[in-house]
């Protein structure tokens, strides 16, 4: 620890009533079973403005430092680590779970767990209170991801690119939920946004076809046309949702049986009839994985259901094996990706970064924090 410094910079939640502050505090100690990362990129948030402020009633726990996962480089490592070591490029986890009971978990510098036990987790100084806006943070080890910086290095990847993993690694979640295999068929809807998007990649890197929906034509006529030279071997449908059920239900079929559906609807799609048409698209024995933000009921078309054998489950994040997974996809160049939207700020732009991060939420934008940047 003696070559890090005793203070470093930061961005700061002091409270849900105040705005966040770039502050000089002490720069984090090692704790059994942790590591400190120097974090070198940071992905912000679509949301951060609303999540921030207390708009979305998150639980929080300031003061605290805010972020989530991100790409950093491991300055200090505690005594108990077996394999990991100073210097390391890592991809660092933020879903940070008990370890006396992994179903109790927070998203360290996001969210601080739906349960008291989880809330601990965050709430104490010396445990996971801090996230990834700053300069140094400190992580738990088995949340810590060895990166090959040689062959991603050697793939036109840095840092700030291979932030993207962290948008990768959530509909990793659904693919392993839905246990996506080569050559099925995948309906991913709708399919433009940062996370369906994500998933469609994901899907393909996996050897599945992909049928593609959403609203916009152009948009998704351009994701394909992205794609396809990418996974040459695999069909990509496009399928422009029209909200008759029927219509869409035969477009999504036209290309052969579906064997699985992952739905990233946001909230404002509540009343959105793609939920029905994806479902009803279904073969016998198919499966779907609800990923998205809607807060209330939707409809399901329940004899189909019954009849045609299908399995309807939802996925909150990712297992630690999908990490592993996600990093080999990418390391053997299995899933490839170039961010031409890709827009970098230092911590003191925090409020000009939220905003363009508000703005940039379709596939392969990406606003990231540089820490290290002044």
């Amino acid at each position: 620890m003696s070559s890090l410094p005793e203070t470093h910079r930061a961005l700061v939640l002091s409270s849900l009533s105040s705005p966040l502050e770039v502050k000089t505090i002490p720069t984090p100690t090692l704790l059994p079973g942790s590591a400190i990362i120097q974090i070198l990129s940071t992905p912000i948030l679509a949301y951060a403005s609303k999540l921030y402020s207390g708009a979305l009633n998150y639980p929080l726990h300031p003061p605290q430092t805010i972020g989530g996962g991100a790409i950093g480089r491991i300055v200090a490592v505690a005594n108990d680590a077996t394999t990991l070591q100073t210097g390391q490029l890592v991809l660092v986890d933020p879903m940070v779970r008990g370890r006396d009971d992994p179903a109790k978990s927070i998203l360290l510098g996001v969210h601080g767990g739906i349960s008291e036990g989880a809330g601990r987790l965050m709430k104490r100084d010396d445990a996971w209170r801090d996230g990834s806006c700053a300069e140094f943070a400190r992580w738990p080890l088995e949340n810590v991801h060895v990166l090959d910086e040689v062959k991603l290095k050697a793939l036109g990847y840095g840092a700030a690119e291979l932030a993207y993993l962290l948008r990768l690694l959530v509909p990793m979640g659904g693919v392993a939920e839905l246990d996506v295999r080569a050559g099925e068929r995948v309906v991913v809807a709708p399919a433009t946004g940062q996370f369906g998007g994500a998933a469609v990649e994901v899907a393909l890197a996996t050897g599945a076809d992909v049928v593609i929906c959403g609203r916009k034509r152009d948009v998704l006529e351009t994701m394909k046309r992205v794609l396809q030279p990418v996974y040459p071997a695999a069909r990509i449908d496009v399928v422009q949702l029209t909200g008759t059920v029927e219509t869409d239900v035969a477009a999504i079929q036209a290309g052969g049986p579906v064997d699985k559906y992952i739905d990233f609807s946001p909230a404002a799609a509540a009343g959105s009839t793609h939920i029905t048409s994806c479902i009803m698209s279904l073969k016998k024995g198919g499966k779907a994985c609800f990923m998205g933000g809607i807060a209330g009921a939707v409809q399901i078309p329940y004899l189909l259901v019954m009849f045609n054998d299908l399995k309807i489950c939802g996925k909150f994040m990712y297992e630690r094996e999908g990490v592993k997974g996600l990093i080999k996809l990418v390391e053997g160049g299995r899933l490839r990706f170039e961010l031409p939207e890709l827009k970098r700020f230092g911590l003191e732009e925090w409020e000009e970064g939220f905003k363009l991060a508000e703005t940039k939420s379709g596939w392969r934008e990406m606003v990231v924090f540089e820490p290290g940047q002044k």
